[in-house]
């Protein structure tokens, strides 16, 4: 059964745009939680389940900014955004690796992004 998508957390990017994402990791009591030694991963899929269209990690395109506050960029380029319009589903997880095994949360789950048409022709 599909999940609802997390509203709050709506991304509506513009084809062939390079969009910036800020991102601040919580613990459950809502603090900042410690990024130090965490990976971080965002997956953009066609629907739940389905196609992987972007694939974001600490090694590609999301830099940790401030450890000790949780926060994070995840930086979209032209390249990952040049794909159909449409609405897609993604999540981002926070993984500690030297834990075994390692310990992972969503940081955010089941939300939509919203690809809209360019209105620009960035061929010419």
């Amino acid at each position: 059964m599909a999940q609802p998508a997390n509203l709050l957390n709506k991304i509506y990017v513009v084809q062939q745009q390079t969009k910036t994402l800020l991102v601040t990791v919580k613990t459950s009591e809502g603090a900042p939680a410690s990024l130090n030694g965490a990976k971080l991963y965002m997956t953009v899929r066609d629907k739940v389940g389905g196609n992987i269209v972007i694939v974001k990690t600490t090694d590609d395109d999301i830099s940790i900014t401030c450890a000790d506050d949780g926060q994070a960029t995840i930086t979209l380029t032209t390249i990952d955004t040049d794909i159909p319009t449409g609405c897609y589903v993604y999540d981002v997880f926070v993984e500690y690796p030297q834990t075994s095994p390692p310990i992972r949360h969503p940081v955010v789950k089941h939300a939509e992004l919203i690809m809209e048409p360019a209105i620009t022709d960035f061929s010419l």
